[in-house]
This record gives structure tokens, sequence and C-alpha cells, in this order.
């Protein structure tokens, strides 16, 4: 084994000893030791995996950068840092969406480190769903909902990297087995949430899908079926639409509930557009 690599598991190893898994018993070394997996089949190296193994020291220990330079070198520190999460006293809104800007800076090996990273956390996810159910959300500072929105838009920022690693494919494999139930479903199936919100919603169709895509089905439903809805954002969002080509009126809770699907899937105006010209419901 290469010894930068076995000081980082030995290192890794005490600091998070004795931590488990956000709402779970799992010991947390199990998601540093596979985000390291998963480096170490993509070929990265050494310095890339230790910096796998360490990835969260800064963020979950007492860990200082110092340390990590110290024992480890200025390369995996540089790693470890541009995968780190900073200014705490943000909402997560605003974290997350630092994160999704911060993309575009980053080098090939800090964005296989943090592809490697959310994609361990979406297979974790799904594993726990399929033991746990939808409870599993309730771990979370934010509901599915917004765990989608995050996810999503990391895709569409890892795209510009897809040939610096086949991690990124993987990913986005995840990410349609999490949300939608099979790989390469995304558009298939958004389309037919299009057709719920627009036509009819018939619940004994989506009782048999994978539990996320059926909640966010009857999510939707409950929009659109509302009384009320905030009249300033659907007003905005019906202007995005006639912008990008789309002038057949709905009703404001329908907007409403295109608005949401829109955020939930990262999916742009223009695309939502595009979808609704080709759905057969038009």
């Amino acid at each position: 084994m290469n010894p930068l690599i076995e000081e980082a598991i030995r290192f890794s190893s005490i600091r998070h000893g004795g931590q488990s898994r956000k709402g779970s018993s799992i010991p947390y070394l199990s998601h540093p030791f596979s985000v390291a997996l998963l480096l170490e089949a993509d070929h990265q190296p050494p310095a890339v995996v230790a910096a796998g193994l360490l990835h969260d020291l800064i963020e979950d220990t007492k860990t200082k950068p110092q340390e990590i330079l110290s024992r480890f070198g200025t390369d995996v520190l540089r790693l470890v840092l541009a995968v780190s999460e900073k200014n705490f006293d943000e909402t997560w809104e605003q974290r997350k969406r630092m994160t999704l800007q911060h993309v575009k800076s980053l080098q090939f090996d800090e964005v296989a480190l943090l592809v490697a990273d959310k994609l361990h956390n979406l297979r974790s996810i799904r594993y726990d769903l399929e033991m746990e159910g939808m409870s599993v959300w309730q771990r979370f500072e934010r509901p599915m909902r917004d765990q989608s929105w995050y996810y999503h838009e990391l895709l569409l920022a890892f795209d510009p990297f897809r040939s610096s690693t086949d991690l990124i494919d993987l990913y986005e494999q995840e990410l349609h087995l999490l949300f939608y139930g099979e790989i390469n479903a995304k558009g298939r199936k958004v389309t037919r949430l299009l057709e719920s919100i627009l036509t009819r919603f018939e619940e004994d169709e989506w009782l048999q899908e994978v539990a996320p895509l059926c909640q966010t089905a009857y999510e939707l439903r409950e929009i659109v079926v509302r009384e009320t809805c905030d009249e300033e954002e659907v007003a905005r969002f019906r202007q995005q639409l006639y912008q990008s080509g789309w002038t057949e009126l709905s009703s404001p809770s329908t907007l409403a509930g295109l608005k949401e699907l829109s955020y939930r899937t990262a999916l742009d105006v223009k695309d939502l557009v595009i979808l609704m010209r080709h759905s057969i419901v038009n």
C-alpha cells in the first residue's frame, strides 16, 4: 500500500473514531473509506485517494489545516480545502449555491474528489431508503425537494468535467436510481410528472414508482389543487414561460406546480417548455 494512503487511513480512523453517519449507527469511517475506494477504482493518484480519506476532517472534527499540511503535504491539503464547506454562518441554501458556483473553478482532481463524495452520499441515501423508508429524509437539514434540487444542480455543474473522470457518469446513474428508480429515466419520468400536473393524476400509477418519485408526484399534486399560491412568484414564472415561447394560459396553481417541478429537477424554463411541447398532452 502507498505510504501516504496508509497514513491517511490511520489518521482518519483516529479523528473520526466514535462518530456515526447522520441519523444512523453506521460508523462514520464507512464514508471516507468508500470515497477513497471510488477514487482508487477511478485510477486517481495517491494524493487524491488520501484526500478522500481525509476530506471531512476540517468540517467534522477538530483537525486544523496545518495538521493536514504537515502530515500529508500541500497537494492533499489543497484537495481537502477544495471540498470543505466554508461560511457556516450562512444559510443552507447560500452554502449550497456557493458550492455550485465553486465547482467551476476546481481542478480536475478536486472535481473527482467532490464527485466521489457526493456519489457515495447518494448511494447511502438510496440504500437507507430501501431499509428504512422515507423517514431517512428527516435526517437532513432540508427536505427531499431541496436535496433533489441540490444533487440535480451538482450534476449540471459537473457536466463540463465529464472527460476527466468516469465518476460523473456513475453519479448520474445513482441520481437517476434514487429519484426516478431507473438509470437514464429522467426525461421519461419528468414527462409523466408534467402530464400529472397538466391533465390528470392517477394515484395507482404513482404507488408503483420508487418512493422519492412517488412522493414528488403527490407533493406536486398537492400544489396544483391548492386554492391559493404566491401570486408574485407565479407571475414571474408565467413571464419566464412566455419568454421561452409558452403562451398557453394556465391556472396559477398549475403554474406553481410547474415551477416546483422545475426547481426539484433543476430544469431550466426553456427545457421545461421543450418537454411540455413534446408531451403527449399537447
